[in-house]
């Protein structure tokens, strides 16, 4: 386990103390919970975006990169423009 520690909106720790009270749950535990239902979610939909683009003959990279040219663009500018 990794301590992870963030400020909430007032109206966020309202909630965690309702769904302790709820529950019986520890209100760490239910973030842990919500944070661990988030990261599943995410690595799905990276999962598919990565199916999509390959799908759409796109090479699957980092954001902010550009997937498209499937780095030769990059490789060509760097061996001077050949």
């Amino acid at each position: 386990m990794k301590d992870y520690r963030t400020a909430i909106p007032e109206s966020v720790d309202i909630w965690l103390d309702i769904e302790a009270a709820a529950t019986g749950k520890d209100k760490a535990a239910i973030g842990r919970e919500v944070l661990a239902a988030w990261a599943k979610d995410r690595f799905h939909a990276h999962k598919v975006a990565v199916r999509k683009l390959q799908a759409n003959g796109m090479q699957p990279e980092l954001f902010g990169e550009d997937a498209e040219d499937d780095g030769i663009a990059r490789k060509q500018a760097a061996r001077g423009g050949r």
